[in-house]
């Protein structure tokens, strides 16, 4: 299933991801931007119209749930393409998409929640909980779970040994046995590794604390008060009704995703919704309707883990900017679909996007919509002539320690290259400066810094440093 994707090396499903597609590279294809005032929502939806029947033109393109959030009021709300191409469904507002792991944040949400009744609290050790589970002399918080420090191994990187039981629902004693003895990334505390490993268990606390299911607490405790109708956990077993069906491309033709047992994300990305309740749930995160003002500031403040890593991320958040705008977001990952969640505090703007094709990216649509909800007219991606002697001082090995990955940057016939591991070679537009755009995608973007000892890779609302 893993779809592939140029520059990072990860699986989307194998993430339930943060970031769309696949953490590979994309931001937004402006080199520099103006501000602007909120679009009327009348033009908001003519703009979100048009580049949208612009994407339904690609053989990547199946259905998409998007809407629109401004200063606490649902502006846009629409669904585009196929819930099943099949039979020939049409996707409406109601339809229920796979989140992934913008269901991190519900997690996140829940814990915290707990933490303020007294249940728990955010340096309670997982042994307490989670006894079973075998820690190897290393103590473990409910924090560093949250955070991604804890250096637990993910199950969803362990290749094929994961892969092999994609469609079994399994039991939380089967699947934490594909983790359970093997040794830890980093000692807790010490680094930082997207883990969903972790969430999983934080599933499992919350089970614990309150006596019930994880799919029942986000009931009772998220969908029910908050009047999201449409959001629940997802099943293989139960029939619901109005729930898309996902695709990924073989090759040059759309196939059915991959099945995978939904016992087996957990809550680390087994929810599904709808764009328009994605937004609700926003608002009601950010209005105090769900956690205290005080917790969501936990959520939305990153901080690094001991050796600087993860300095972007909260507690199911990411934390980064947007053409000079702080932004608040998450995207998912997950067999046949992904989501992208985003929020600008400032403008009080939320944005969701999700989609039932894995290679049709969310993020990328949620960064145009942002565009036009913002008022931001960006200046033209160009290919401007590159100097022989920049080319030459940029060119080396670097490597995204973050993502285990190495990128060999190259000089050639004046012009710059760039290829990961194990992917393809790839041309960078050079657009002034120390500032590049890929040929293949103009949303990825390379900024170098002024010594040339590294750069920063922009994609789908990450952010990741290349060193020497």
């Amino acid at each position: 299933m893993p779809i592939a994707s140029r520059f990072v090396a990860l699986s989307l499903a194998a993430s339930f991801l943060l970031s769309i597609p696949t953490l590979a590279f994309g931001a937004h294809a402006a080199a520099s931007a103006q501000a602007g005032v909120a679009a009327p929502q009348e033009t908001l939806a003519s703009k979100i119209d048009a580049l949208v029947a612009a994407r339904a033109k690609r053989p990547t393109f199946s259905g998409l749930s998007v809407a629109v959030a401004q200063r606490g009021e649902v502006v846009f709300e629409k669904a585009y393409g196929l819930a099943d191409e099949e039979f020939g469904v049409a996707a409406d507002t109601a339809t229920l998409f796979r989140i992934g792991s913008v269901t991190k944040q519900y997690t996140a949400a829940l814990v915290l929640r707990f933490v303020e009744r007294g249940k728990l609290s955010l340096d309670d050790t997982l042994d307490k909980f989670v006894p079973q589970f075998p820690l190897q002399g290393r103590v473990v918080t409910v924090r560093q779970l949250l955070n991604h420090t804890s250096g637990i191994p993910s199950y969803t990187d362990l290749g094929e040994e994961w892969s092999a039981k994609w469609p079994l629902e399994l039991s939380h004693e089967e699947l934490l046995a594909l983790v359970a003895g093997k040794p830890f990334e980093f000692e807790p505390g010490a680094s930082w590794s997207y883990n969903n490993t972790g969430y999983y268990l934080l599933g499992m606390v919350l089970e614990k604390v309150s006596g019930k299911s994880y799919a029942q607490l986000v009931q009772d405790e998220i969908a029910k008060p908050l009047g999201l109708s449409r959001t629940r956990y997802d099943s293989n077993e139960e029939l619901i009704k109005n729930r898309a069906q996902g695709y990924t491309l073989k090759g040059r033709n759309k196939v059915n995703d991959v099945p995978l047992g939904m016992n087996q994300p957990g809550a680390a990305g087994g929810l599904v919704s709808t764009a328009g309740e994605l937004v609700r749930w926003k608002v009601a995160l950010r209005g105090g309707k769900v956690v205290s003002p005080e917790s969501f500031a936990l959520m939305t403040t990153p901080v690094a883990a001991a050796d600087g890593a993860g300095g972007d991320y909260g507690f199911g958040l990411m934390i980064d900017e947007f053409e000079g705008r702080r932004r608040i977001q998450h995207g998912g990952g997950i067999f046949g679909f992904n989501s992208m969640l985003m929020w600008f505090p400032e403008a009080d703007v939320a944005v969701a996007v999700i989609s039932n094709c894995e290679p049709e990216s969310s993020a990328q649509i949620a960064d145009e919509v942002a565009l036009a909800a913002l008022g931001i007219q960006c200046a033209p991606v160009v290919d401007l002539e590159l100097p022989a002697q920049l080319a030459a001082e940029l060119a080396g090995e670097y490597r995204i320690a973050q993502l285990g990955l190495g990128v060999v940057i190259s000089a050639r016939d004046g012009k710059l290259f760039a290829r990961a591991t194990g992917q393809g070679e790839f041309r960078l537009k050079f657009q002034g400066g120390r500032s590049f755009r890929a040929e293949f995608d103009d949303s990825v973007r390379l900024e170098f810094a002024d010594d040339a000892r590294s750069f920063t890779l922009h994609q789908g609302g990450g952010q990741f440093v290349a060193k020497r």
